[in-house]
């Protein structure tokens, strides 16, 4: 599992101390034990009979008459191969194939209409064997399948573990993604440990320490005034000037009958025409600025040729770690469209372009500049190169955008975009959380006046070992190399906390503290004693480690009582740290990295920037969280007669009466098009490449993610439609385009009806009533047409729907469909693994319990917890 040697050696680079690789060798070791015994347990496990779990030979005939002409070995339409399939069930591979079969032909997608069907008896006769033969295959792999690899915990786990250890948020980037693609990043089967990560694990371990330390010993807040006409406007001003000089200096030098231009502080000639192009380009707009009264007092944001306005407030470098208070003054300026009344903050990375932040947050601006309003927010600031703090209006975070708003100004005879808000001034003050760094930095170094310090320093690793261990215990041994390790620290100078640095951070680095340890030396499963399973609980629900609570509850033996853990479930998805799994599994479930994957294009959805998309993400999981706190029931997300936004949702949706940044549920007309996923910007968005929206992206999507019913695999020859790519044709008339290649027919005849019942919105989720397309060349719209939207459509099953409001209605219908795939994607994420053919009894349990109290979102865990699955290894 892990090279102990590299592992020793590279430690030995970044510490130079033995006894850091004498503790990661005696950790490590047991890990790989607990790792090979695991492997060892699988192996015995697979090896089981499977007699009866094989399907009759004669019954290939029935695949030979009404299959092999799609799906034999020449052919493999949707890569499935029947005639060499194997009838032998005794693998999940081979079992989960067939089951693909059965639904197939259950659903009637199989035989396809225009094939000849077989007979009714013939037909029943397949069916009853097939699925006789699934449910003894399932019955006997539900022994050998599932099998929860032991894991490390992944980056979002790490992150809050060290947060509830030292109240110290860190930096991740260092460490590598969790998730292979197609799965969620609580699988077992990606979360190992190289030898490269362990120097990282211990580099972040002495970081986050060493900043729990900086910040108990820098007790002096930081508290920041800035005018900011005294800044940025001076700026300006500066540069308006410097321009107006040379540009009178060009003018003497044209006037000097012969004069050579040395004379005048120039090179040469050359440079004069350059200045002077500069001059012409920047001063009109710079004198302009400076001449509008409220620049006078403050910024006035807008945009130059080079970038957006930004206002930049800098932290001292020795600013410690945490979370900081921002309060700014501002105003709208008059006749400001609601869009524009918004400000955007942020960090502004080193290599940031002229108007470019790294979006954080935004506000709406309500006051005025004749009476503005002091707004306030928290801003938490952890690396270095957070120190920057910018403020500018919203507005797409691209300079090129910024230059072609500045140019169209220019051209209606403007010197410059007018601006939309004024910034009076700013204030930092911070960390305002200190007395959580003092009550994290008392819990791990204790005063104790009656012990020496190695005593004492023994009992602090012992103790530290204990909470970041998770209920598992220390050994002599180890505490003596870590106590070792802390008195060499201590001989080449450091204090007493600086010497126990690295000792903490191999507790840090450890086995025990990276891997969530369910240990299992038997060929057969067994129950989790209590503390596992407050371990299990806690990182399902909160990505962290168990409150004093849990802990209490474990050590006392009461979690096995089902009434207590349901009352403990309750309990932490009530907490605040349950927003980890809301986040964390929507995100992955509903696959929304898709949202990321491109750049919306400015030109075409100016509105769709990153507070936009941040508030679109957002408004996602805020839903979810309503339904799970609130006993609402999953359906929903298919359909329902409210929404969960804020005020620059409402903007966007054009649904009136919200105010504030907080997200608050809103009631909707029966007719309205928001109201459930299919209604949500970020949904939609999603099913776009940024400049179009997609009805083979979305329909397809709704099958994976709604329906239950997946698409095959795109063929890998799809043929590429660049012939039309210079046409302005509607999404119908290139889909039928598609629809005459003969390998492509089939599966759209299922995709793209679907797809286009969510035509009405566009690529970023506005609703329309027509489609424009576009043409475009060197970022300018070169040639637009505009075609009516025709939504209706056939579901596979048969049921049209004429618009998108009956195209959800039939969705809808579909509960069941959508809480099956929604309880599938729920134990891959809970269990740390697949969802695999041995867990279909699971899902029925699952189901059923929830079906009984009306599909809940939250009767849906409740049923997962209270598994055998769930609470066994």
């Amino acid at each position: 599992m892990l090279q102990s040697h590299r592992i020793m050696k590279r430690a030995l680079k970044v510490f130079s101390v033995k006894s850091v690789l004498s503790c990661l060798m005696i950790m490590f070791a047991s890990t790989t034990d607990t790792a090979n015994a695991q492997q060892d347990t699988h192996n015995l496990i697979t090896e089981v009979d499977f007699k009866g779990a094989s399907l009759p030979e004669r019954k290939r005939n029935f695949l030979r008459s009404h299959c092999f002409d799609c799906h034999d070995s020449a052919s493999q339409e949707g890569q499935l191969d029947l005639e060499k399939i194997s009838f032998d069930l005794s693998s999940l591979e081979s079992a989960e194939r067939w089951q693909k079969v059965l639904d197939a032909i259950n659903s009637g997608e199989m035989p396809p209409e225009d094939s000849k069907q077989p007979e009714a008896q013939s037909k029943a006769d397949f069916l009853e064997s097939l699925s006789a033969k699934l449910v003894s295959a399932r019955q006997i792999l539900s022994d050998s399948g599932g099998v929860i690899t032991m894991r490390r915990l992944n980056r979002r786990e790490y992150a809050n573990t060290i947060r509830t250890l030292l109240g110290v948020d860190i930096e991740l980037d260092e460490l590598p993604s969790d998730a292979d693609p197609g799965s969620f990043d609580t699988s077992g089967s990606s979360l190992y440990i190289s030898s490269d990560q362990i120097e990282k694990y211990l580099t972040l371990g002495r970081q986050a320490l060493s900043t729990l330390i900086a910040s108990h010993t820098k007790p002096k807040q930081i508290e920041l005034h800035q005018e900011c006409e005294t800044g940025t406007n001076q700026g300006i001003k500066k540069r308006r000037d410097q321009l107006l000089k040379r540009h009178n200096l060009a003018e003497q030098w044209r006037k000097s009958d012969g004069r050579p231009p040395t004379d005048f502080g120039y090179i040469d000639a050359s440079r004069v025409q350059f200045e002077e192009g500069q001059y012409k380009k920047s001063f009109p707009a710079y004198d302009a600025y400076l001449k509008f009264p409220p620049s006078s007092s403050g910024i006035a944001f807008t945009v130059a040729q080079s970038g957006a306005m930004v206002h930049y407030t800098s932290l001292p470098a020795t600013a410690p770690a945490g979370e900081y208070l921002v309060r700014i003054r501002a105003g709208r300026l008059p006749n400001v469209s609601p869009e524009r009344s918004y400000i955007e903050y942020g960090s502004v990375a080193p290599n940031a372009r002229a108007g470019e932040i790294v979006v954080r947050g935004y506000h709406k601006i309500s006051g005025t500049y004749e009476a503005p309003e002091i707004i306030e927010f928290p801003l938490t600031i952890n690396h270095p190169n957070e120190r920057k703090i910018g403020l500018r209006e919203r507005q797409p975070n691209s300079r090129d955008a910024a230059r072609i708003a500045f140019n169209d100004a220019r051209k209606e005879g403007n010197a410059l975009p007018p601006p939309a808000i004024w910034l009076d001034w700013v204030e930092i003050t911070g960390p305002i959380n200190r007395n959580q760094s003092k009550k994290h930095f008392d819990r791990l170094f204790p005063s104790d006046k009656n012990r020496d310090e190695p005593t004492n320093a023994r009992s602090i690793l012992k103790q530290f070992a204990q909470r970041a261990f998770r209920f598992k215990q220390p050994s002599e041994n180890y505490l003596d190399r870590l106590v070792q390790l802390y008195e060499e620290e201590k001989k080449n100078g450091l204090n007493f906390h600086r010497a126990l640095v690295t000792p903490l951070a191999v507790i840090l680095a450890s086995p025990s503290f990276l891997y969530l340890q369910e240990p299992n030396d038997s060929p057969t499963r067994r129950p989790l004693t209590d503390q596992e399973l407050a371990v299990r609980l806690s990182y399902l629900l909160w990505s962290g480690p168990p409150d004093q609570r849990l802990q209490y509850l474990a050590r006392k033996g009461k979690l096995g009582n089902p009434k207590i853990l349901k009352e403990e479930t309750e309990r932490l998805l009530a907490d605040p740290r349950s927003m980890e799994f809301v986040r964390s599994f929507t995100h992955q479930w509903l696959q929304m990295e898709r949202l990321d994957f491109f750049q919306f294009n400015f030109l075409l959805y100016p509105q769709f920037d990153e507070s936009m998309k941040m508030a679109a993400r957002e408004e996602v999981f805020q839903t979810f969280n309503s339904l799970l706190r609130n006993d609402g029931g999953l359906g929903n997300l298919l359909r329902s007669d409210h929404v969960v936004i804020n005020e620059i949702l409402a903007d966007y949706y054009g649904i009136a009466g919200v105010r504030g940044n907080e997200f608050q549920v809103i009631q909707v007309p029966p007719n309205s098009p928001r109201g459930g996923l299919l209604g949500m910007a970020a949904i939609l968005a999603m099913g776009s490449d940024g400049e179009k929206a997609s009805p083979v992206e979305r329909g397809a999507w709704v099958l994976r993610k709604i329906l239950h019913n997946p698409p095959p695999p795109a063929p890998a020859n799809v043929p590429q439609l660049s012939r039309l790519s210079d046409k302005l044709l509607s999404a119908r008339e290139l889909q039928a385009a598609h629809m005459e290649e003969p390998q492509c027919a089939h599966c759209h005849r299922k995709i793209d009806p679907i797809g286009f019942g969510l035509h009405n919105f566009d690529a970023t989720g506005k609703w329309r009533e027509q489609e424009t397309v576009s043409l475009i060349a060197k970022k300018k719209v070169r040639q637009a047409k505009t075609h009516v939207i025709d939504p209706s459509g056939t579901l596979p099953n048969g049921d049209s729907f004429a618009d998108f409001l009956e195209l959800r209605d039939q969705i809808a219908k579909h509960e069941q469909d959508f809480a099956r795939g929604f309880s599938e994607s729920l134990i891959a994420y809970g269990l740390g693994r697949p969802y695999g053919f041995s867990d279909r009894t699971l899902v029925d349990q699952i189901l059923e319990e929830a079906a009984g109290q009306d599909n809940q979102v939250s009767a849906f865990i409740h049923a997962l917890v209270q598994s055998n699955a769930f609470q066994q290894k």
